[in-house]
């Protein structure tokens, strides 16, 4: 039997504006992802969205009215370790402020040096040690609250409003106004750091809040139905982990599918996430294009090669599309192209 292959690619039919806006000499022609599409089986997935599309790959039960516990499972891959302890991210973040909003620019991705973490870790501690939590760092960009008793709340993932006003999107629950009084508190504490001045002085973004989500403890279970998964995200890491299943550097991906014929494989790209949520029509187009190239043609190829027999692309929107090798070859039955695809998402 011949190895098949899935795809989640979140973001990639939702382009941030409509295409039609742009000039006839600059639309793309997406020649080998309408080829894709035109031939694919396209179905219904049970879930939308990237992270219930992710944590449903990994049937990963979830509580209802809580969030998808994304702290405890970055830490699980940060840390090598299980904890069956409560535990929240609180990424450092850059929030810019005016008269009528508040908008998350940038979360976690700060340029930060781990001496400037361990000197924000210090101050942020001191500050917050008489409530009985502490905040630790498993890297310059991943940042964790253990021991707290705070854990009626849910939050929203930074990823999902980056470029937007947070008015909406703050913390909610029976214990949200403590995490929101915090999240105030600690604005006013780093606003004045001299660490921030000297970062803003080398044209660096300061480190003027931190961003609360994701909290949980451990799944009691996850399964994984692939051989191998192909990612560095350290949350598809800990599901992995959690999972007991390989998950190796994307770099190797396409030499190991080929070979091993045998094994189902899941590739997950989410370099058109940031674009398409922060409305960048051009940063989203740039992604599409490395994606059509680098893995799309891929696919192609190996297919025809019969190196693999079938390959399902999620969208992370409710949709799954299914190209067997055999399919690739019945040019006479067409579906709706990519393009097309895009023009109706948009209209």
């Amino acid at each position: 039997m011949t190895g098949k292959l899935t795809l989640l690619i979140p973001g990639l039919l939702k382009p941030p504006q409509p295409l039609q806006n742009l000039p006839a000499d600059e639309k793309p022609a997406f020649k080998s992802l309408n080829h894709f599409f035109s031939r694919a089986r396209q179905s219904v997935y049970p879930v939308s969205g990237f992270y219930p599309t992710l944590f449903h790959l990994f049937d990963v039960e979830l509580h209802e009215q809580s969030d998808h516990p994304v702290a405890a499972i970055t830490r699980l891959a940060d840390t090598q370790g299980h904890s069956d302890a409560w535990c929240l991210r609180c990424d450092p973040a850059y929030i810019h402020a005016d008269m009528d909003r508040a908008v998350l620019m940038e979360h976690g991705r700060l340029g930060l040096s781990m001496d400037e973490v361990e000197q924000l870790l210090m101050i942020i501690n001191a500050h917050v040690e008489q409530d009985g939590w502490q905040v630790e760092a498993h890297s310059v960009d991943r940042w964790y609250v253990t021991g707290t008793d705070k854990k009626a709340v849910t939050t929203t993932p930074p990823h999902s409003i980056l470029g937007q006003d947070i008015k909406h999107d703050l913390p909610k629950g029976a214990d949200a106004d403590y995490w929101c009084a915090i999240m105030n508190e600690l604005q006013m504490l780093l606003h004045g750091l001299p660490i921030n001045a000297e970062r803003q002085a080398q044209g660096l973004l300061p480190v003027n809040s931190l961003w609360f989500w994701g909290g949980g403890v451990l799944p009691d279970r996850a399964h994984c139905q692939f051989d191998t998964i192909f990612d560095d995200d350290m949350l598809v890491k800990g599901l992995a982990m959690l999972a007991g299943c390989e998950c190796a550097d994307p770099a190797t991906a396409w030499q190991s599918i080929e070979q091993d014929k045998q094994k189902h494989s899941l590739i997950v790209l989410d370099d058109l996430l940031a674009p398409q949520l922060s409305g960048d029509l051009f940063a989203w187009l740039d992604a599409v294009k490395r994606f059509e190239q680098l893995v799309i043609d891929k696919v192609f190829g190996l297919l025809k090669q019969k190196k693999l027999t079938e390959v399902t692309l999620l969208s992370g929107d409710g949709k799954q599309f299914t190209l067997s090798a055999r399919q690739l070859r019945l040019w006479w039955k067409r579906k709706a192209g990519f393009s097309a695809l895009l023009e109706k998402a948009t209209s």
